[in-house]
Protein backbone atom coordinates (compact mmCIF):
# COMPACT_ATOMS: atom_id res chain seq x y z
CA UNK A 1 0.00 0.00 0.00
CA UNK A 2 0.84 3.81 -1.04
CA UNK A 3 2.68 5.41 2.34
CA UNK A 4 -0.02 8.11 2.51
CA UNK A 5 -2.65 6.19 3.46
CA UNK A 6 -1.09 5.03 6.85
CA UNK A 7 -0.14 8.31 7.18
CA UNK A 8 -4.08 9.46 6.53
CA UNK A 9 -4.65 6.96 9.37
CA UNK A 10 -2.28 8.21 11.81
CA UNK A 11 -3.77 11.93 11.12
CA UNK A 12 -7.58 10.72 11.83
CA UNK A 13 -6.41 8.83 14.94
CA UNK A 14 -4.51 12.08 15.78
CA UNK A 15 -7.51 14.16 14.94
CA UNK A 16 -9.76 11.76 17.40
CA UNK A 17 -7.16 12.40 20.38
CA UNK A 18 -7.08 15.95 19.96
CA UNK A 19 -10.63 15.85 19.95
CA UNK A 20 -10.95 13.66 23.33
CA UNK A 21 -7.99 15.64 24.96
CA UNK A 22 -5.97 12.74 24.76
CA UNK A 23 -1.96 13.27 24.78
CA UNK A 24 -1.33 10.34 22.71
CA UNK A 25 -1.74 6.48 22.87
CA UNK A 26 0.11 3.42 22.56
CA UNK A 27 -0.86 0.52 20.37
CA UNK A 28 0.30 -2.48 21.11
CA UNK A 29 -2.01 -4.91 19.29
CA UNK A 30 -0.73 -6.31 15.88
CA UNK A 31 -3.53 -5.78 13.76
CA UNK A 32 -3.86 -2.25 15.04
CA UNK A 33 -0.25 -1.91 14.49
CA UNK A 34 -0.46 -3.38 11.28
CA UNK A 35 -3.14 -0.76 10.28
CA UNK A 36 -0.90 1.94 10.96
CA UNK A 37 2.41 0.81 9.76
CA UNK A 38 1.79 -1.78 7.60
CA UNK A 39 4.17 -3.53 8.93
CA UNK A 40 4.01 -7.09 11.06
CA UNK A 41 6.50 -6.94 13.76
CA UNK A 42 6.92 -9.65 16.63
CA UNK A 43 6.78 -6.89 19.77
CA UNK A 44 4.76 -4.62 17.88
CA UNK A 45 4.66 -1.14 20.36
CA UNK A 46 3.84 2.42 18.12
CA UNK A 47 3.30 5.54 20.31
CA UNK A 48 1.29 8.11 18.01
CA UNK A 49 1.42 11.55 19.56
CA UNK A 50 -2.00 13.96 19.43
CA UNK A 51 0.61 16.19 16.97
CA UNK A 52 3.26 15.29 15.56
CA UNK A 53 5.13 11.90 13.80
CA UNK A 54 4.71 8.01 15.69
CA UNK A 55 7.15 6.10 16.68
CA UNK A 56 7.39 2.78 16.76
CA UNK A 57 9.97 1.28 19.72
CA UNK A 58 12.06 -2.40 19.07
CA UNK A 59 14.17 -3.97 20.46
CA UNK A 60 17.64 -3.67 20.15
CA UNK A 61 19.36 -4.54 16.88
CA UNK A 62 16.28 -4.43 15.00
CA UNK A 63 15.37 -0.71 14.12
CA UNK A 64 17.65 -1.13 10.93
CA UNK A 65 15.34 -3.50 9.66
CA UNK A 66 12.19 -2.29 10.19
CA UNK A 67 12.78 1.04 8.86
CA UNK A 68 13.65 -0.86 5.84
CA UNK A 69 9.71 -2.33 5.95
CA UNK A 70 7.86 0.73 6.54
CA UNK A 71 7.07 4.51 6.46
CA UNK A 72 7.71 5.45 9.99
CA UNK A 73 10.70 7.14 10.19
CA UNK A 74 10.90 7.80 14.22
CA UNK A 75 12.48 4.02 15.38
CA UNK A 76 13.76 4.08 19.32
CA UNK A 77 15.47 0.87 20.49
CA UNK A 78 15.56 -0.46 24.05
CA UNK A 79 17.60 -2.82 25.67
CA UNK A 80 15.74 -3.24 28.68
CA UNK A 81 12.47 -2.80 29.73
CA UNK A 82 13.15 -0.39 32.15
CA UNK A 83 14.36 1.85 28.96
CA UNK A 84 11.58 1.07 26.80
CA UNK A 85 9.93 5.04 27.19
CA UNK A 86 13.30 6.55 28.24
CA UNK A 87 13.70 8.44 25.52
CA UNK A 88 10.37 8.70 24.38
CA UNK A 89 8.77 12.12 24.71
CA UNK A 90 4.84 13.75 23.76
Amino acid sequence: MERRIFERRVERFQELLRREGIDGAVIRTLSTFVYFTGTKWLRPALLVPQDGEPTVIVAKGEAGLFKQRSWIENVVEFQKTEDLMANVTI
